[in-house]
């Protein structure tokens, strides 16, 4: 019965958003008088269920309803070169998820009511407010040396100088939904120098608890060939340091691809501004507030990639990828670091021979850990996505991901396993709907007492 009515909630939840676009839509339009106005909704009901949990820290809690509404807007003048920018989420859970659920997340703890609503951004600009500079007011996100989210205000100049450098500076209050640290003042510059064609050089630098700081070095010395390199620091330590190359030979059309990446060893207080601090009374509670990231030993990891089109057969081609990661300190390995090797193969195919509108991509990985007494010594994963376009209108899509031994576990035999469907119809260029079933089986649902999650969502998408 209980079920019966979630079910009766989705099916009216999809006739009354029907209901609402084929009255009102008609009444919209892009351009106005004044200028112009883009507004998109996407409403999404999502009906998640488990078997019985059973475990002591979990409650019998079998089944959870949240309803989302994403709405994004975007109005200005053209001519003025004047526009606004909004981007927001209303959450609530429909049944009240209690204390101790698996399904407990931000939105069951953000406070009674079991509901929420986040701006994401909302910003007015002004482009060419003088001669090539840009300004934003408001909510806002800035990239550079870290990605901020904050109020206040951002300027960027072009061709400073000629067209060879450009500039960036930000600053204002630091905006955190899901922790509970102090909206300090937060502050950044960007530089961007291109010295020479096809070479670009980026200088950023944030200024907060921990000031960090970013240069990356985008060069393409050939049409076929393109470098790129990134080094970035927490004040005077190192964080991480990546090395790519990639090039395309223009006669077998073979694309290879090498990085090298340098992941190095921070403390917690090191942390930009996330607090990544965990603890299982906090994971149980009502009170959670802090998403919680495992943290990464530092190490080496170098990936080459090969991908080769197949001659006379259009739309067809194989891909080969190996990964080896390698700790800094072997000593320091932990449930979940440790180091690794892995090889996959797998196979594209794009409106390959008489499937039109298709995209196929299967693989298969081999996994091998250097040490068996506490991770599995070799295991193997195999995975596959499929859509199919119908018509103009219609797309079906499916997947799976099968693992025969979960990476840095110790329980032998704990296989992981996600499958997944959806169907997709676009009834025209500003109505579309969407139902999605997803099964996921993983041993880290089995810390609370639960096999495997089910997920049923249904997504309606407008614009008006």
């Amino acid at each position: 019965m209980k079920s019966y009515f979630r079910f009766k909630s989705f099916f009216l939840l999809c006739f009354f958003s029907f209901f609402i676009f084929t009255n009102l839509h008609k009444a919209s339009a892009k351009d106005l008088s004044w200028g112009y106005a883009d507004v998109r909704s996407t409403t999404t009901y999502q009906y998640q269920w488990s078997d019985t949990p059973n475990d002591k820290l979990t409650n019998h809690d079998s089944d959870d309803t949240d309803v989302y509404e994403i709405i994004s807007a975007e109005a200005g003048n053209r001519s003025k070169e004047v526009s606004f920018s909004f981007l927001g989420k209303y959450a609530k859970d429909f049944d009240g998820t209690r204390e101790g659920s698996i399904f407990q997340d931000y939105l069951d703890s953000s406070n009674n009511e079991r509901q929420r609503f986040d701006i994401y951004y909302a910003y007015l600009e002004k482009r060419n407010i003088f001669s090539n500079v840009d300004v934003r007011i408001g909510r806002q996100y800035a990239y550079g040396a870290e990605s901020v989210h904050f109020n206040g205000a951002w300027v960027r100049a072009n061709g400073v100088l000629g067209n060879w450098l450009s500039v960036e500076a930000f600053g204002g209050s630091v905006v955190q939904m899901y922790s509970d640290l102090t909206r300090d003042g937060v502050g950044g510059l960007n530089f961007e120098i291109k010295p020479v064609k096809n070479l670009l050089i980026n200088l950023d630098s944030v200024f907060y608890k921990e000031n960090s700081f970013k240069t990356s070095v985008y060069w393409m010395p050939l049409d076929a060939l393109k470098v790129r390199a990134m080094w970035s620091l927490i004040n005077s330590k190192s964080k991480d340091l990546s090395f790519d190359i990639m090039g395309t030979c223009p006669y077998s059309k073979t694309t290879v691809r090498f990085n090298l990446y340098k992941r190095f060893s921070l403390k917690e207080s090191d942390d930009f501004i996330y607090d990544y601090t965990y603890s299982v009374k906090e994971n149980v509670s009502d009170d959670l507030k802090r998403f919680y990231l495992g943290k990464q030993l530092d190490y080496w990891q170098g990936t080459l990639s090969v991908s080769q089109p197949i001659p006379h057969l259009e739309g067809l081609s194989v891909y080969l990828n190996y990964t080896l990661r390698q700790l800094t300190r072997n000593k320091d390995e932990t449930l979940y670091n440790t180091n690794f090797r892995r090889y996959t193969f797998g196979i594209n195919m794009e409106d390959f021979w008489v499937l039109k509108g298709t995209h196929i991509n299967l693989g298969y990985s081999l996994w091998k850990e250097n040490n068996r007494y506490i991770y599995e010594e070799e295991s193997y994963s195999v995975f596959g996505n499929i859509s199919q376009k119908i018509g103009e209108h219609l797309q079906l899509a499916a997947g799976f991901y099968y693992k025969s031994e979960d990476v840095n576990h110790l329980v032998e035999n704990e296989t992981a396993r996600h499958y997944y469907g959806k169907v997709n119809y676009e009834f025209n260029e500003t109505f579309s709907a969407s139902l999605e079933y997803e099964y996921e089986n993983d041993d880290f649902y089995k810390e609370y007492g639960v096999d495997s999650i089910n997920t049923l969502t249904a997504t309606i998408h407008i614009k008006w």
